[in-house]
């Protein structure tokens, strides 16, 4: 008998692990597949590998700095083969290693939840006082005419397939307009994939509207071809594959399917709860409808049902080991970041307006402009803005009064900025807070206090670390 098992290996999986035996659990993970679930192995490590080799091939090619020119050559199969090298040595060091180290038992195989205190895995049953369920999420399959035969062919794919691809296809046409078809169509544009991106209504719509439209008008500019529509059906014509939709049709080598992630729900049996987003329901100390069982990560459905995220996911397995270890820690979504990795990057934590306006709290909020801080002068970079959501004074629970509520940084550097926010939304910090904060300079922290400071002054009238 276990003190904790925890059902399935990948981020929140080996979180909960790694607590429960800090905090003394004899404890085991089953897991079936590669640990580390889907963000080390096909989701956030590979992608932004791939961003960042963009990147600098465009930094590269296009500087800033006068007297400097240079021409890249791409490697697409050398690079795709760095790319594994990498996932596999992070999967290695920060997943097999960690739970090694801390005597965690690994039992490979594909396991179900069969009641409060066990998991069945082929004939044998694992038993423990304690369950915690993270079995992860896998990429939703719209149903389209075609689709599956093209997948099958080897001519569409998720980003599961994606990953594991030798060789890059010279024209990619995405399905979705969230936040992998907007990271990967501009990293793939940038490398010289011909890229075009198919969407049903906004884009990215669970970023502010502002930030939405800054992306969509950035990826035009760079020669991404973004197409509102819905897809009707796929078809496969010699080595393309046209994708039809209601305004026409494009074809390429090949299609991404980016139409959003379902819970893998189907291990637990029907023993828990649902909630409407089709994940396993949870309190904030992520017990579920069964007792003794908790659940953490994508099973639960994502931040608002949509957002999967690796620092959510992991944090909320910390939460249930501790709960399960007899402690009293919550998960506070609020105080998530959230980033969408363009060139420059969308960063957001808390509530945005449209929710807080939608929700009759109001708004007071206030923005700062990029290029009136001196680093992005020094380096080329003076695209983006900062905004900062308060609950107005007005707003009934005077405990709130004034607080930071939310943030959005549209800005290089964005995926560090938000941090700073993040901390302040945990704390309960005011803008005064952050006005009375003095960062580094020249630095891109300059801006965050220049969005507090336009609270009461144009942040574009000040001088350098002024106000």
């Amino acid at each position: 008998m276990y003190d904790v098992v925890v059902l399935g290996g990948g981020s929140a999986g080996v979180a909960a692990a790694v607590k429960a035996a800090q905090l003394g659990a004899k404890v085991a993970v089953v897991n079936s597949g590669p640990l580390g679930g889907t963000c080390v192995n096909v989701g956030c490590v590979p992608s932004k590998f791939l961003i960042r080799a963009a990147q600098l091939k465009r930094y590269a090619e296009r500087p800033f700095f006068k007297g400097i020119s240079a021409k890249v050559e791409v490697a697409f199969d050398a690079l795709l083969q760095h790319m594994k090298e990498v996932v596999e040595e992070l999967r290695r060091e920060k997943y097999e290693e960690v739970l090694k180290y801390y005597d965690v038992d690994i039992i490979e195989g594909y396991g179900y939840l069969k009641d409060a205190k066990t998991v069945k895995v082929g004939e044998r049953e694992v038993r423990g006082e304690k369950i915690i369920v993270a079995t992860g999420a896998r990429p939703r399959v719209p149903e389209i005419p075609g689709l599956k035969e093209a997948m099958a062919r080897g001519m569409a794919f998720t980003n599961e397939e994606f990953f594991k691809l030798d060789h890059m296809p010279s024209s990619i046409v995405f399905i979705g307009g969230g936040a992998i078809a907007a990271e990967l169509s501009q990293a793939l544009a940038r490398l010289g994939i011909e890229v075009a991106v198919i969407y049903r209504s906004s884009f990215l719509k669970y970023e502010e509207e502002i930030a939405s439209k800054f992306v969509e008008e950035l990826l035009a500019n760079e020669g991404v071809r973004l197409i509102k529509a819905a897809v009707t059906a796929v078809e496969i014509r010699g080595r393309e594959v046209e994708v039809r939709h209601s305004g026409g049709s494009v074809r390429a080598e090949a299609l991404f399917v980016a139409a959003g992630r379902a819970p893998n729900i189907e291990p637990l049996g029907g023993l828990l709860k649902l909630g409407p987003n089709g994940g396993v329901l949870v309190n904030e100390r992520m017990e579920t409808s069964l007792p003794g069982v908790y659940a953490a990560g994508d099973v639960t459905g994502g931040l608002e049902g949509a957002r999967f995220l690796e620092n959510a996911a992991a944090r909320q397995g910390v939460v249930a080991a501790v709960n399960a270890m007899g402690g009293n820690a919550k998960f506070n979504p609020l105080a998530v970041p959230r980033v969408v990795f363009t060139d420059p990057a969308v960063a957001s934590v808390g509530l945005r307006e449209e929710d807080m306006i939608k929700g009759g709290i109001g708004c007071r909020c206030r923005a700062a402009p990029i290029e009136a801080v001196a680093a992005g002068w020094t380096k080329g970079q003076t695209t983006g803005f900062i905004k900062i959501n308060t609950y107005p004074e007005t707003w009934k629970v005077s405990v709130k009064r004034g607080k930071i509520a939310g943030a959005l940084v549209v800005a290089p550097e964005a995926e560090e900025l938000i941090n700073v926010f993040a901390m302040a939304i945990q704390l309960g910090l005011t803008v005064e807070d952050l006005i009375e904060w003095l960062p580094s300079f020249p630095s891109y922290g300059e801006a965050l206090r220049l969005a507090a400071l336009a609270f009461y002054t144009d942040p574009t009238k000040l001088s350098c670390c002024g106000g």
